[in-house]
């Protein structure tokens, strides 16, 4: 499956526009890193990390194979096989290492949440076509290669669009609910309201690059370490 350039757009649909600004939402002294979950139950379909900085910068989004390799006890794990053995909160401590950086916050949506997130946003068009959340998030809305950071801010200016802010109560029911989250109704409005002001533009999404190959049939990919830095400060210093 294609790893999803979109999925943390979940998060901007959390809240309907208030009154306040993204600099009156946003602590300018506070700095929030967020890992976002995508499941299927039991299962890790996605995961990636978002970095929140003063209103302004960039959102940093570095998307996280799951085919990527990482070191748990002595020895190599993917990702995917990381989670199932440790679940979020250890690799969320493996992560931290990785990128040199704490990351305190998570927001965990499951596959049955996003498909219902899906029907009530209806259909979206994406490259000149029609077709779902769901579909963009599983990566079958299209054959061609994509450009992971122009997809999630395509994605995101097609949810900030009137025809789906109208659409927000009824969707917050959904997703305050059944998403599992320790992030605070501010800093998810706060995330909202600085794509509403500056556009999809401030979303700053890079993949994790590394030494791909195959054993038995099944992909893998080992990343440097230096990489795993340089990745997410590229994404929160460049535009």
């Amino acid at each position: 499956m294609r790893k999803i350039a979109a999925v943390l757009c979940l998060t901007f649909l959390f809240l309907w526009p208030g009154s306040l600004s993204a600099s009156q939402v946003i602590d300018k002294s506070q700095n929030e890193n967020i890992l976002v979950f995508w499941t299927n139950g039991d299962s890790l379909k996605a995961v990636t990390l978002m970095c929140v900085r003063e209103s302004g910068n960039p959102i940093g989004i570095v998307a996280i194979p799951l085919f990527v390799r990482v070191k748990h006890l002595g020895r190599e794990f993917t990702i995917a096989e990381t989670y199932n053995a440790i679940g979020r909160p250890g690799l969320t401590d493996c992560l931290e290492d990785l990128f040199g950086i704490p990351i305190g916050c998570y927001l965990s949506v499951d596959q049955a949440t996003l498909n219902k997130v899906s029907f009530m946003i209806g259909p979206v068009s994406m490259d000149g076509g029609i077709t779902t959340v769901s579909d963009i998030f599983e990566g079958t809305y299209t054959d061609c290669k994509v450009d992971p950071q122009a997809e999630v801010r395509q994605l995101a200016a097609r949810l900030v669009e009137p025809r789906v802010i109208i659409k927000a109560p009824q969707l917050f029911w959904i997703l305050a609910s059944e998403v599992k989250t320790n992030l605070s109704g501010r800093s998810l409005m706060g995330i909202y309201r600085v794509i509403q002001e500056c556009g999809p533009g401030v979303l700053n999404k890079k993949v994790l690059q590394g030494n791909e190959y195959y054993v038995g049939g099944i992909k893998y990919r080992d990343v440097p370490p230096e990489a795993w830095v340089k990745t997410l400060q590229s994404t929160v210093n460049d535009v």
